[in-house]
């Protein structure tokens, strides 16, 4: 080959690889960790969906890697993002009670049974009222929403009044659900679902406060037998996905943009959709499992909506110290807006 063809084919050879290696270089992969069991429908059904339509909406630009497994622990996951030891993740920031104080609101007991209503508004307000406060300051939070709320559920005896909790050993997965129990008279054991299993299997615990879907999707149907449902939950937990902001810095504009489009808001909506459905379907599956399910009496509920009136006011006292003005305000947004939509 002459010289002179030599070197432009070499140089043809030389910018094609540049042209790829500047693609490569444009491509950020987000590498996500996991915790949600396989099948999960909120694995299923909401985040994976989610996580392959931010490659759609970027063109291919950014893409997300999901890691082989969780990186730290399930109660650990706003640290492993903050620190980049992992890009991404679900986080229930309910399960490191007393860190995130602002957005216990959606904890509180008697809101909503609506996942559907609530999720959605629940990040709305967030970004209105919160956000500026700095709380998750270390991650961007791209959803934040809560989702169907706990209930009920024991394995040695049915709980139909406020004297059956007398004594009873429960998981417990947030503040509010531990203040629930600690008024009733039963003991808190605050733990993760991820554990809730084995302290079943092994009589650590006596039940839990968890949603139907949980108790179905991780594997503990067999564990419990009955379950109380309360209108508006014991408590709730206060979920939410977020992103390093180094990797976030990563992307570009326009796609930041496009992501959120899918996200905050939207994101919630859709899994706040998902839980109602999987909410509705797990109790259905626990009766025709055996499961004895009883509705409140109008009775325990009125009992309950004053026994909980201290744990309203609690987190009022504690919003204030963090610097939240009027937080009683919030909370009757809040619950303007679930009884709007319902």
């Amino acid at each position: 080959m002459p010289m002179k063809r030599f070197l432009s084919v070499a140089a043809a050879a030389g910018l094609a690889m540049s042209f790829a290696s500047s693609a490569l270089a444009d491509t950020v992969t987000i590498r996500y960790s996991n915790w949600l069991p396989p099948g999960f429908f909120l694995w299923d059904d909401g985040l994976k969906p989610w996580m392959d339509e931010i490659e759609e909406v970027t063109e291919g630009r950014v893409k997300v890697e999901v890691l082989p497994k969780v990186v730290g622990t399930t109660a650990s996951q706003f640290d492993v993002v903050r620190d980049g030891l992992a890009d991404m993740a679900f986080m229930v920031s309910s399960y490191t009670p007393g860190r995130f104080v602002l957005t216990q609101f959606g904890e509180l007991p008697l809101l909503s049974s609506d996942a559907r209503t609530i999720a959605p508004v629940f990040d709305r307000l967030f970004r209105e009222h919160l956000e500026s406060f700095g709380e998750f300051d270390g991650v961007e939070v791209l959803s934040i929403f809560t989702i169907s709320p706990s209930q009920i559920f024991t394995k040695t005896r049915p709980v139909t009044s406020v004297a059956d909790m007398e004594g009873l050993k429960m998981r417990s997965p947030t503040s509010g659900t531990t203040a629930f129990l600690e008024l009733v008279g039963g003991v808190p054991i605050n733990k993760p679902s991820t554990e809730a299993f084995e302290m079943l299997a092994t009589g650590v615990i006596d039940g839990q406060l968890t949603q139907a879907n949980t108790v179905v999707g991780f594997g503990q149907a067999d564990l419990t037998k009955y379950g109380l449902l309360l209108p508006g939950g014991v408590s709730n937990a206060v979920n939410l996905v977020a992103i390093n902001p180094g990797k976030w810095a990563e992307i570009s504009d326009e796609d930041q943009q496009a992501i959120l489009d899918i996200s905050r808001e939207k994101l919630a909506a859709t899994v706040g959709d998902i839980y109602s459905k999987a909410e509705e379907a797990a109790n259905e599956a626990l009766r025709e499992a055996g499961y004895e399910l009883t509705e409140a009496s109008p009775e325990l509920v009125a009992e309950l909506r004053e026994m909980v009136e201290p744990i309203n006011e609690a987190w009022f006292a504690r919003a204030k110290e963090k610097g939240l003005e009027n937080p009683e305000a919030l909370l009757a947004e809040y619950r303007e807006a679930i009884a709007a939509s319902q």
